[in-house]
């Protein structure tokens, strides 16, 4: 049970990179701030735990001012991308952390009162505020992820299913994980599915690997956790000592970037943020830059006395702006497909120009960065839904 009534300003359902953004902006601002999590913190989340460079902008931190903390940092600046029989190894740059330590760093520093080891289940809306238990506030912010409660409540539209995931993240000796490794310390190593309907991954971190493979189709993913192991251990990337822990991999889904999430996104003095909105990138479905970046927005327009702002913020917001541009390019690229006559006899392979333009480009948006000539890309877009509309 909550303990005794406690009135807020704002409380935060959720203590991960959302919610503990949205919780430090707002506290920064004056506001009190309630943050409820149903785990204590520091706890295990399944995620590879990859860093855009954007994030640090929106964090207000600096990679050393965090690593100074005793927290794990690996950065990174060659991507080894392994698609349809070819390796490529890709200059590009980001940085890999433990879940298990930057959530628990994010959340003490953000200054909320937290209640942790608490559930949600409680939550309604009375006299005008926000009611979980004892817990009272004008303004509730649910950062819970795919299955947060708040998300429950305000049912933002789904048109597509949630992508699947299975993985792993354990500690091996250093040692081993060197020997096997395919680059330095802190460089993944992903394997992109021949049909580009997901990956899989592997990423040293010192002496812990964190292991596993993502689909866009979630009823394809232990197959497709079968093809990322198969390679890995042919190519002899995976220590012998992670095999019995590789035959315990969990399972989990959550909803990549479609742009109608965003309208839903607030009502009644309520915002979803991150994963409980469905904010992960379209193709790589990377979810702590959108998290954080959705987390700040949010409390921004609490802060400005503008909360129905919320939604526009977001539109407007750089990377959520390229990510609505890869949705609308992977749209294109569906109905041209729809259009194409049916192919007879073998598929004929990819060329190998066209293989390593695909393995880059992948590599490219893994790492982050922004598209380039966006204004050119949103003419492209328009003049092709024009076309679309007319046929």
């Amino acid at each position: 049970m909550l303990g005794s009534s406690h009135h807020y300003d704002v409380l935060v359902v959720g203590g991960g990179p959302a919610g503990s953004t949205a919780a430090r902006t707002l506290v920064a601002a004056g506001a009190r701030v309630g943050v409820i999590d149903r785990a204590e913190f520091p706890r295990v989340k399944l995620c590879a735990g990859w860093l855009s460079p954007a994030i640090w902008d929106v964090l207000e931190l600096s990679p050393r001012d965090y690593a100074s903390s005793g927290a794990g940092l690996w950065e990174w600046h060659t991507a080894h991308v392994h698609y349809q029989g070819q390796d490529h190894a890709v200059p590009c740059h980001g940085w890999f952390i433990r879940r298990y330590q930057l959530d628990d760093f994010l959340l003490r520093r953000s200054g909320a009162e937290l209640h942790l080891g608490q559930n949600a289940k409680q939550l309604e809306r009375v006299d005008d505020e926000w009611r979980i238990g004892n817990l009272r506030a004008r303004f509730l912010v649910g950062a819970g992820g795919t299955h947060c409660p708040v998300a429950r409540l305000l049912a933002p539209p789904r048109p597509k299913r949630a992508a699947g995931v299975q993985e792993l993240e354990f500690q091996l000796d250093a040692a081993a994980i060197a020997r096997t490794r395919l680059g330095h310390d802190g460089e993944p190593e992903l394997v992109l599915f021949d049909d580009i309907g997901g990956y899989g991954w592997n990423v040293p971190k010192s002496d812990w690997l964190n292991v596993g493979c993502g689909t866009l189709d979630a009823t394809a993913v232990r197959d497709q956790w079968t093809v990322t192991h198969d390679h890995l251990r042919a190519h002899g990337h995976l220590p012998a000592e992670a095999e019995p822990s590789l035959a315990h991999l969990k399972g989990h889904s959550y909803f990549l970037f479609d742009p109608v999430h965003l309208d839903a996104a607030y009502r009644d003095h309520a915002f979803l943020v991150g994963d409980s909105l469905g904010l992960a990138h379209p193709i790589t479905a990377e979810g702590i830059l959108p998290a954080t970046a959705s987390g700040r927005h949010a409390a921004e327009a609490i802060v400005a006395n503008a909360p129905a702002s919320y939604p526009s913020r977001l539109h407007a917001d750089p990377v959520l702006a390229d990510y609505r541009r890869v949705h609308q390019v992977m749209a294109v690229a569906s109905k041209l497909k729809q259009h194409l006559p049916a192919r007879r006899g073998p598929r004929r392979p990819t060329s190998a120009i066209a293989r390593q333009v695909i393995a880059r480009g992948f590599a490219w948006m893994f790492s982050g960065a922004s598209l380039p000539a966006p204004r050119l890309l949103d003419r492209l877009l328009g003049t092709t839904a024009t076309i679309r509309a007319s046929e």
